[in-house]
């Protein structure tokens, strides 16, 4: 629906792109074009039963993601607009982190509570899952990585509108920053937290000495508080990066590679067809690999352009600006990207409704930030 309004508002309409906004938008396209050619050659060898509906959804899919990226892109008019929808983001992301956090207190889903006319609760996903004796919340995701995603890309944006906002009562804009942070903390996922790390660093170089001093003390603080709340959930984290070599998860992610550049060698440039390696073939954990067996060297490497010019472009284009909070918001679109594109190598993001969505929605934020700094 998001695509045929774009469509439908774009008929007959000559729309000027230029500068770095124009440049997303190509690689969108172009990435498209990508997933559209793999489809196409998945159908012309021919599909068996079991892949030819999952590649159907799986256009569907990039529909509803495209239809996302360029509403975001195009129908973002003003800056006041665009810091309203992402104050709307955060909103969400505390929220999620709340639940998450009740999550890991209660050991119960909580998801049943939830009660809406017409609408069933999934039993396969109600359970919560434990790591390290601690409970992994995933909030109202389907998995507790895609719970992860979801707070490593809404605290920058968070940080940034609570930086800027001044107006704002105090409360109102660190409270989300602590929730999500403290969130992504207690959510037992190695993931979360380097996508946590991800978006500071990206963050980091536009802050003031004073901001980073502060940073750092409410990091400790945060750890504290942490240590002292929760017993053991230290050396838990501890554990998890000290003893990577040895974990099952990453294992089983790297032993699974070089079966998936085998397997991405039958079709090296187009791929097998989007949506169509299933998960019974072969658990792979990493988006990347996955792009590379089914959209091929091609859609792969337009994917990573996409990402990286919605890193870059934001960044560059408010750089100079003599608005501090512009620069901050274009920072944080940054680092909001970015940490995204680190987590997809973890998992496999775009196969979840949650991750897959929000990061084609801050592509067309991207695009939008790019035209009001302009």
């Amino acid at each position: 629906m998001g695509l045929l309004w774009w469509i439908w508002n774009r008929v007959g309409v000559v729309v000027p792109y230029k500068g770095g906004s124009g440049v997303i938008r190509t690689a969108l396209l172009v990435f498209v074009g990508c997933v559209l050619a793999s489809y196409a050659y998945a159908n012309f060898r021919g599909l068996p039963g079991s892949e030819s509906s999952p590649a159907d959804s799986g256009m569907l899919r990039l529909a509803g993601w495209v239809g996302i990226a360029l509403i975001a892109s195009d129908g973002i008019e003003t800056r006041e607009r665009l810091q309203t929808l992402l104050r709307r983001v955060v909103m969400a992301g505390a929220l999620m982190a709340s639940l998450g956090l009740a999550q890991f207190w209660t050991g119960e889903s909580l998801i049943e509570w939830i009660s809406l006319p017409g609408f069933a609760v999934d039993s396969s996903l109600s359970g919560v899952e434990g790591r390290g004796g601690f409970i992994r919340p995933q909030g109202t995701a389907a998995h507790p990585l895609e719970y992860g995603v979801v707070l490593c890309m809404s605290l920058p944006l968070a940080i940034s509108l609570a930086m800027t906002e001044t107006k704002r009562g105090m409360l109102l804009r660190w409270l989300p920053v602590s929730v999500i942070m403290f969130a992504s903390l207690l959510s037992v996922s190695r993931s979360a937290l380097l996508g946590v790390l991800a978006g500071v660093l990206v963050l980091l170089p536009r802050w003031p000495a004073r901001v980073r001093l502060y940073a750092v003390v409410a990091a400790v603080g945060l750890g504290v508080i942490m240590y002292s709340v929760v017993p053991g959930m230290a050396g838990t984290l501890k554990g998890m990066f000290l003893g990577v070599a040895d974990d099952s998860s990453t294992v089983s992610r790297t032993n699974s590679y070089a079966a998936a550049f085998d397997i991405a060698q039958r079709s090296p440039f187009v791929g097998r067809g989007f949506s169509t390696f299933l998960p019974q073939y072969l658990i792979l954990d990493n988006q990347f690999l996955g792009l590379l067996i089914e959209v091929g060297v091609l859609g792969l490497a337009a994917f990573l352009v996409l990402v990286a010019m919605s890193i870059i472009i934001p960044w560059t284009a408010t750089r100079r600006s003599t608005d501090a909070g512009l620069r901050q918001l274009g920072a944080a679109v940054s680092a909001s990207v970015a940490a995204a594109a680190l987590t997809f190598a973890f998992f496999d993001g775009l196969g979840f409704p949650m991750s897959a969505g929000l990061l084609f929605m801050m592509l067309g934020i991207s695009a939008s930030l790019v035209r009001s700094a302009r």
